[in-house]
């Protein structure tokens, strides 16, 4: 072959991949559609405007960047159209699949695939029938052979057609418009960034693989802004967000379970070495037992008596107090004659009094315990001064199933910043009597509500309508665990510990030796599934 030849030859071949590069763009777009259905729809004009030309943009972009990357180069070195054809059909098929598969999961789970999201995507599927991953691979290969057949067809008319093609006077002007809406519509997300103007910047997560460029690097890598002044304004803007509660999250429609076994908690204020050591002597003739799993408690007693009454986590503490409402779960508790009843010691402190959550709940000195054997709930606040009444306590409801542990950690009050979240700092122990705990890591103070209440009452959708803990008796390898403690996030797992703040900051550390992570960013999947699951029983409006 000549070498005109051979450069005409390419040249036609680069033309080829043109217009098959513009038939996917039109498929990418429709495929983008499914994006926008699912994602929360922009409250402003300049919102939907940014939408629509981000959409043209980016989807318009990444069959681009494929062909250039991917299929350019074998124009130059593969001069059988035929082998280009299929080859370009076959690396085309692959990304239309993944594509849809992802479009499909940001549907369902509001984020994007990674390898946290296709394992998530397995258990879920495993949860709601069995073989589930034959029926996932069967439907993908399914999936590709289709998408194969199509590009393989778009590959052929594209070559046979592609005189008719040149002569059309459409590409100039297409292609003109979509790279100008690129260019818009990260100018317009830099505008908006440094702007703090949420209708464009919650846009952010929406489509795969988008990172657009933002005005907090850029501007201040070139000295335009300042990052403090910066991080101060978006604190402010956050401190405007009112949660509106909406709990319980459904009306609770319950039924008595057969168990009519009764059922104690026992809460000390503030765990110490004290305390452990007198357990120590009384477990034996009590029967108690100390668990092996990691329980978190809170850094302060008032935080750890909220979660642990009301299984929520506590940024939702100051709207129960507001509209002084009591745990959900006392109305069936109650209409199904469960006797329940709350007591404390002497020196228990007054701060700590069910009165602030409402006004009509209160307690019962100790002193005053009395038990019974069936269809009885006692929760017990006690303190380390007064544990010399505890050995009465055990005794009377030795044939009760039993759970005692602390509010808070005894050494909280005296550790700062970040510190105080390490799993060392956070753990008391959690001791119990006569019941089945399945065997994992570690839980909070949420868990114990629905570990006590699964055996006595079900409610349609399980407890996940009043309360964001799981049943420690059935839940089993449970990570991450997402606490809050106000005004942090700390989302606790294996091998890492991530805290978050009110302003969007975040630290990375180790879980073993609690040890800063430098450069390190929590997996954006887990944060959302974290997020979502916090605030499933709010609705958040935020005043512009």
């Amino acid at each position: 072959m000549g070498k005109y030849q051979r450069r005409d030859k390419i040249a036609r071949l680069i033309s080829w991949g043109h217009w098959f590069t513009f038939a996917n763009i039109i498929l990418c777009l429709f495929i983008g559609l499914l994006y926008i259905e699912a994602a929360p729809k922009p409250p402003t004009a300049i919102g939907n405007i940014y939408m629509l030309i981000s959409w043209i943009g980016h989807f318009a972009f990444l069959p681009f960047v494929f062909f250039i990357i991917l299929i350019f180069p074998f124009c130059l070195i593969v001069h059988y159209s035929k082998i280009l054809r299929g080859f370009a059909a076959l690396i085309a098929s692959f990304g239309f699949i993944a594509l849809i598969a992802d479009a499909l999961f940001f549907r369902q789970y509001g984020y994007h695939l990674n390898t946290y999201s296709l394992a998530q995507m397995t258990r879920d599927a495993e949860a709601v029938f069995t073989g589930a991953s034959f029926v996932i691979i069967s439907a993908i290969l399914l999936g590709f052979l289709l998408i194969f057949g199509l590009q393989l067809i778009l590959a052929n008319l594209a070559w046979k057609r592609l005189e008719d093609l040149q002569h059309r006077k459409f590409g100039a002007p297409v292609t003109s418009l979509f790279v100008l809406c690129f260019l818009i519509s990260h100018s317009l997300h830099v505008w908006a960034d440094a702007a703090l103007y949420d209708p464009i910047t919650q846009q952010d997560d929406m489509f795969p693989l988008s990172y657009p460029t933002t005005a907090k690097t850029l501007m201040a890598k070139h000295g335009v802004i300042d990052v403090e002044t910066y991080q101060a304004r978006q604190q402010m803007l956050m401190a405007t967000d009112q949660i509106k509660l909406k709990y319980p999250q459904q009306p609770l429609l319950c039924s008595k379970t057969d168990s009519q076994q009764s059922t104690t908690l026992i809460l000390f204020d503030r765990g110490s070495t004290t305390i452990q050591q007198e357990l120590k002597q009384l477990a034996g003739n009590h029967q108690l037992e100390k668990t092996k799993l990691q329980l978190l408690a809170h850094p302060s007693r008032d935080g750890g008596l909220f979660q642990v009454l009301y299984g929520l986590p506590d940024f939702y503490q100051e709207s129960i107090e507001r509209q002084q409402l009591k745990p959900a779960y006392l109305k069936p508790l109650s209409d199904f004659n469960f006797d329940v009843r709350w007591y404390h010691s002497d020196g228990w402190d007054n701060a700590l009094s069910l009165t602030q959550f409402n006004r009509d709940w209160n307690s019962e000195n100790l002193s005053e315990f009395s038990a019974s054997n069936q269809n009885q709930i006692n929760i017990v606040f006690i303190t380390e001064n007064d544990i010399s009444a505890l050995s009465s306590v055990l005794q009377q409801t030795e044939q009760h199933q039993l759970l005692l542990t602390s509010l808070s950690p005894a050494q909280s009050d005296g550790l700062l910043g970040n510190k105080q979240f390490a799993l060392n700092n956070m753990q008391v122990p959690l001791w119990q009597r006569h019941y089945q705990l399945a065997s994992q890591p570690i839980a909070g103070l949420m868990d114990i509500i629905p570990t006590m209440l699964e055996s006595r009452i079900s409610c349609a959708g399980s407890h996940k309508n009043y309360t964001n803990g799981e049943n420690l008796q059935t839940l089993k390898r449970r990570w991450p665990l997402v606490e809050t403690y106000s005004p942090y996030i700390v989302i606790y797992d294996e091998k890492e510990i991530t805290i978050l703040d009110n302003s969007g900051q975040f630290s990375v550390y180790s879980s073993s030796d609690f040890k800063l992570k430098k450069q390190a960013e929590p997996p954006v999947p887990v944060l959302i599934d974290a997020l979502k699951d916090l605030k499933r029983f709010s609705n958040t409006e935020e005043n512009n």
